[in-house]
């Protein structure tokens, strides 16, 4: 069940009349039984799946605090779940990684004889499990948690599905204040409107516009292809940007606290600051538990540098099972480690401090660099990702016709006359820029409010009476600007 569907909606108006009706006491417990039922509506056998993992998870959880001077129960519980989104997200990919390096015809069968499903959301769970062993061991709780609690905070139904990557510190403490709260229900209905409209009026349409490029971009021209990342960039942040909107919103109707995931990432002025700003929980998730691990900056100057790479490499393959997500990380590894050395190491001011000119510009060539990111991101394939790239660079409109008219192919002069001229050679290009313009614009003034997130909260004092009539408004706008939407982009991580 999409966030934005008629079946959540009835699933979630059941859950929210249900849990304010029953008594506090049972609250956790009846939230406990949705998030079950919510993940097996997508699939029951790996309901099944995922309870007998948290399970596991809870075993190994009581075993670091009940041996604290023992490392074994963090270490199996860290390769537990490592393994099991390896076998299920991986087992493909380092299957093609042989076939491609061997040439063995063995492994270009596996596929036709081992089918293996991905479960839903398995990337954010084990990240978040992973993350409730580590932190148990290097701080030990005074309490030990409960195990419908433990369940509780794995299976908690708005971050299920796609996060944000929550910790054991930023859960628990809600449990103790599931009340009715006039202020969080006013914060959850603008956050809804706002996922709504990010992901139904900006994301929907974007997709529509850059599908048709990603799935055969050697027919674009160069310009189309550029814009194609440009687009997808939208496309991405107000899809996940919504998501997560959504995602606080029902936490807030239930009387919970989450963390927000995005804060104008693209007003960031560098690729580090881009990155505290965009999908933070994943990305703090990487720096604690992956980076600082390998041993951060405190190495040596280069080690650091190459911890930055590896950092974000494993960040490009949690996102997906392909050679282009590897690329994509190494590609923002070697951004960060260039930052990095430029600043640090040759004092080069790369990140202007006063200058808002400065800013503008800086924070464009960020935008850039991840709307060229985003290329290798949403390329369907390594070899799609490969064309792309040859035409971002050699494709221009006149290419195709170049090509076929300066090689003595007068006949396809006079073919090409009679049948609509030599325009019916050329590249295709984007459709909808105009569109693509009014997106840009809600863009900015998305990340305005993020940025400034105190802007707005001078008309809260109008919330009785602003409330349903922005309500209003935005179902207006749904009804009559909505198009056919697919899933979230990270549904499938």
């Amino acid at each position: 069940m999409l966030f934005n569907s008629i079946p959540f909606l009835f699933f979630f108006a059941f859950v929210y009349l249900i849990y304010w009706s029953v008594p506090s006491t049972f609250r956790k417990k009846f939230l406990l039984i949705a998030g079950i039922v919510f993940y097996s509506l997508f699939s029951l056998s790996f309901a099944i799946h995922l309870l007998s993992i948290v399970g596991l998870n809870y075993i190994l959880y009581r075993a670091i605090i009940s041996k604290p001077d023992r490392k074994w129960p963090v270490t199996i519980a860290v390769l537990l779940n490592i393994l099991n989104l390896a076998f299920f997200k991986y087992f493909y990919f380092v299957n093609q990684i042989l076939a491609d390096a061997t040439g063995y015809p063995f492994f270009q069968e596996i596929p036709n004889i081992v089918h293996i499903a991905l479960p839903m959301a398995i990337s954010f769970y084990s990240f978040q499990m992973i993350a409730a062993a580590v932190d148990t061991k290097r701080t030990p709780p005074e309490t030990t948690i409960p195990i419908l609690d433990y369940y509780l905070f794995v299976v908690f139904f708005p971050v299920l599905i796609a996060g944000p990557i929550m910790r054991i510190k930023e859960f628990f403490p809600n449990l103790d204040k599931l009340s009715p709260d006039r202020e969080k229900m006013y914060r959850a209905g603008y956050l809804m409107m706002s996922g709504l409209i990010k992901k139904v009026l900006v994301a929907d349409p974007m997709s529509s516009t850059v599908s048709p490029i990603f799935a055969d971009p050697g027919i674009y021209d160069s310009f189309s292809l550029f814009m194609a990342g440009i687009c997808y960039s939208i496309q991405v942040f107000c899809d996940f940007s919504g998501l997560t909107d959504m995602a606080r919103s029902v936490a807030l109707f239930l009387g919970f606290e989450i963390p927000e995931n995005f804060k104008a990432p693209f007003f960031a002025t560098s690729g580090r600051e881009l990155w505290r700003r965009w999908h933070i929980t994943l990305s703090f998730w990487l720096r604690e538990y992956i980076y600082i691990p390998l041993g951060g900056s405190r190495v040596s100057e280069w080690r650091g540098y190459f911890n930055l790479i590896i950092t974000m490499t494993i960040g490009g393959i949690w996102h997906g099972a392909d050679y282009t997500f590897v690329v994509w990380g190494f590609y923002w590894g070697v951004i960060l480690a260039s930052e990095r050395a430029l600043e640090d190491k040759y004092g080069l001011p790369l990140t202007p401090q006063k200058s808002l000119p400065l800013k503008v510009i800086k924070g464009f060539i960020v935008f850039i660099l991840f709307s060229i990111s985003g290329l290798m991101f949403r390329s369907n394939s390594a070899e799609s990702m490969v064309v792309l790239f040859k035409g971002l660079f050699l494709h221009s409109k006149q290419l195709l016709v170049d090509k076929l008219f300066q090689q003595n192919a007068g006949w396809m002069v006079d073919l090409a006359e009679l049948t609509g001229g030599k325009e019916i050679f050329r590249m295709e290009e984007i459709a909808n820029l105009e569109r693509v313009s009014y997106m840009f614009i809600a863009l900015v003034i998305f990340h305005v409010i993020q940025y400034f997130p105190n802007l707005l909260d001078r008309f809260r004092k109008h919330d009785s009476y602003l409330m349903p009539t922005l309500g209003v408004i935005t179902i207006f706008l749904l009804a009559t600007l909505s198009q056919d939407g697919g899933e979230f982009i990270y549904f499938k991580f």
